[in-house]
């Protein structure tokens, strides 16, 4: 056994200090998956959750859109006392400009009216018309990508609550995001609708004049005010079942009830 020269420096350990180190190469490397797991499941749960929303707003404004709802709100409404027509024939001109507006040609020039009148819209509002063509085909195509995305996360996930979960918050985050809206346009309808028309129609080609231009005699401003409430009203509606439907499907996942 060799005898420790006096005065000499211990030796060093250096096994514990590269076991240590070793160790925590080992676990950074294990929390590296799981961060990157984690950060897809946020998003994956984001990108439910948008889709959600745009599929439930999109719905709501196509059921405003049909006939049965529309022609009831321009009688409401006095649009044909205003244009000085028949409630059938305002209820014919609406019907060609909402089919333009979702099939096309989008136009707006010489809607196929049964009078033959070709000149109903100028130029002015027939742009204006043009321009909320595009701002509903934004809305029907986010709405198309949403679908897919929703379907493809069914397939993949069904069985998985996070997928239930994140549907009912996107639809619980929609119904109080139209609570509060709805609560401006309830207290200050000319500043929301005005506040509205200034993001999605920035070219200002919006403001008509009411004596002259038929756009706002089809489509006057108590129309606007009841259809901005009933949207609100189904928009909320819809998104409640939706959430209290996904959320009960998601504590059912978690349980091991669900069939």
């Amino acid at each position: 056994m060799t005898e420790p020269i006096p005065g000499a420096p211990a030796p060093s350990s250096p096994a514990p200090a590269a076991t240590a180190g070793t160790t925590v190469v080992a676990a950074a490397r294990e929390d590296r998956p799981a961060a990157g797991a984690h950060r897809i499941g946020r998003l994956f749960a984001a990108t439910i959750a948008i889709g959600t929303m745009v599929v439930i707003v999109a719905v709501a404004v196509l059921l405003m859109m049909t006939p049965l709802y529309m022609h009831g709100a321009l009688d409401r409404a006095g649009s044909a006392g205003f244009l000085g027509v028949s409630n059938e024939y305002a209820d014919e001109v609406s019907d060609a400009t909402v089919r333009e507006l979702l099939l096309g040609p989008g136009t707006f020039v010489d809607p196929p009216l049964s009078d033959g009148r070709i000149d109903f819209y100028d130029a002015a509002e027939a742009s204006h018309l043009r321009d909320a063509r595009a701002v509903l085909d934004g809305l029907l195509v986010l709405a198309g990508l949403s679908i897919v995305v929703l379907t493809v996360g069914y397939v993949r996930s069904r069985r998985q609550p996070r997928y239930w979960r994140a549907m009912s918050a996107g639809a619980g985050v929609l119904a109080v995001a139209f609570l509060v809206i709805g609560a401006l346009f309830l207290v200050a309808f000319d500043a929301a609708f005005t506040l509205f028309h200034e993001i999605f129609f920035p070219g200002g080609n919006w403001a008509f004049d009411f004596a002259t231009q038929r756009l706002v005699q089809l489509y006057p401003i108590p129309f606007w005010e009841e259809v901005t409430t009933v949207l609100g009203i189904v928009t909320i509606a819809v998104s409640a079942v939706v959430c209290w439907l996904t959320r009960r499907r998601a504590r059912r996942l978690e349980a091991g009830t669900a069939g």
